[in-house]
């Protein structure tokens, strides 16, 4: 396969800029996404985080622009501001490695908005790297002027669905020229995704690009069953039984997030904690911390697991399984990163077993494990035990033992008392399990009180 960074059709200064940054041998992406920007064709794009998307379009991004011509003709979208910030950093670092005399503007919330339309106002940039609403607040307000647009990139565009942005999106996309060319980029192509990139690409180039390792298999990836035990007692014993490195801890809502952290605080842990009801300002300063080795753990959402780069992580615990499953991998993927090793743990309860075989079904692969005498040990997968006769799988030890004892010849009614004792066994797990299930709807209701 040729060498896309040295085709004719990018210019000269962008190549050498390449080098600088020392990329030199295109990843699988890049050498399928760039020939065709070229093409002018829109592209629908999915790969993993970590491939090399970003400069997938930015060398074709930087490429096309007309450095004479003081008027907006990229737009790239992110759906956080850490991301936006990322990409900014990015884009800039290619443009001044490239000495392109090329405006690069960051549009996006927790930023200084005044600084933000002075600086547009006094110049259009030519290429923008914004979140979707503070890119709709601006166009709305002509602060932005987008009908020169030449190349609208959406990048993770599955957390941008789950995150509500499409609308902004949509309504952005209507303010742009009918032949400009969309490129979207996510790691998942959901149905309500793809529908509504069809609204703008009619026929898109598809370009998917497998990924062979779900997990890197860097990673030590544990699935623990907790059983009745306590969840943070659990957690704080995991924590502390190795001294991680770096330890990031994952919970679904903001409210779980400072529960855990209170805990983890009250038995002596020195813990930073991340999330959407943080002030910028504030997230900022502790991701510094965190960078500076001022924190061994770290509590977040999955604002983290996709939207913040903490480098050193060696230990990633999902506290609990997300609601959308795909980001279970991109949460294990902060840790062995770069080639190091990491370790991944995730605790889940008997009635989660239906998910976890979802995660396996799309490659996720668990080693089943249990603590014992502080430290985790293999322990019989849970699809072993479900191949045991049905009629023993759910049953006591005690039980079991009279079932076995059934196949000796036993006085009458016997066999009856074995059938009564295990159909009272059934009754009061059953009723177990929805007195459990009964918490667990509390307690969902009560966090969707507060997270609202």
């Amino acid at each position: 396969m040729n060498n896309i960074f040295e085709d004719s059709r990018i210019n000269p200064n962008i190549q050498a800029g390449l080098k600088a940054i020392k990329f030199v041998k295109p990843t699988k992406v890049q050498s399928e996404v760039i020939p065709a920007f070229f093409s002018g064709k829109n592209l629908l794009v999915q790969a993993a985080t970590g491939s090399g998307k970003t400069h997938a379009y930015l060398i074709p991004a930087l490429n096309q622009i007309d450095f004479d011509r003081d008027v907006t003709q990229v737009v790239i979208t992110a759906p956080s501001r850490e991301l936006a910030q990322q990409l900014y950093k990015v884009a800039r670092q290619l443009r001044d490695a490239s000495n392109l005399p090329i405006s690069i503007s960051l549009l996006s919330g927790g930023s200084d908005r005044e600084r933000q339309i002075e600086k547009a106002e006094s110049k259009a940039p030519q290429l923008i790297v914004a979140t979707p609403g503070r890119l709709l607040d601006f166009s709305e307000k002509r602060i932005l002027n987008l009908s020169e647009v030449k190349i609208f990139v959406i990048d993770e565009a599955d957390m941008s669905l789950d995150l509500g942005f499409l609308g902004d999106i949509d309504k952005v996309a209507a303010k742009m020229p009918k032949d400009v060319q969309f490129a979207a980029f996510s790691a998942t192509i959901p149905v309500k995704l793809d529908n509504f990139l069809r609204k703008y690409m009619q026929k898109p180039e598809r370009i998917i690009i497998e990924n062979p390792a779900v997990i890197a298999p860097t990673i030590q990836n544990d699935l623990l069953d907790i059983g009745s035990k306590d969840r943070k007692n659990l957690l704080y014993k995991l924590l502390t039984m190795g001294q991680p490195y770096l330890a990031l801890v994952f919970a679904n809502t903001k409210t779980k997030v400072d529960e855990i952290a209170s805990y983890l605080q009250d038995q002596g842990l020195r813990v930073a904690k991340i999330h959407g009801g943080i002030t910028e300002r504030e997230r900022k300063r502790t991701l510094r911390l965190v960078r500076q080795g001022d924190f061994q753990y770290v509590v977040a959402t999955d604002l983290a697991a996709r939207g913040i780069d903490i480098d050193g992580v060696s230990l990633v615990i999902n506290y609990e399984l997300p609601k959308d499953l795909e980001f279970v991998i991109h949460r294990i993927g902060r840790t062995g990163r770069n080639g190091l090793a990491g370790h991944a743990i995730t605790l889940i309860r008997e009635e989660e077993m239906n998910q976890v075989a979802n995660l396996e079904h799309i490659g996720v692969k668990f080693n089943f494990v249990e603590l014992k005498n502080g430290e985790l040990v293999a322990r019989t997968h849970y699809r072993r035990r479900e191949s045991r006769n049905a009629s023993t799988h759910a049953l006591d030890g005690r039980l079991r033992g009279l079932v076995k004892k059934v196949k000796v010849k036993k006085k009458p009614g016997y066999k009856k008392k074995i059938r009564n004792a295990i159909a009272e066994d059934a009754r009061q797990k059953r009723k177990l399990e929805k007195r459990h299930e009964a918490r667990v709807e509390k307690r969902r209701r009560k966090r969707k009180r507060v997270d609202k």
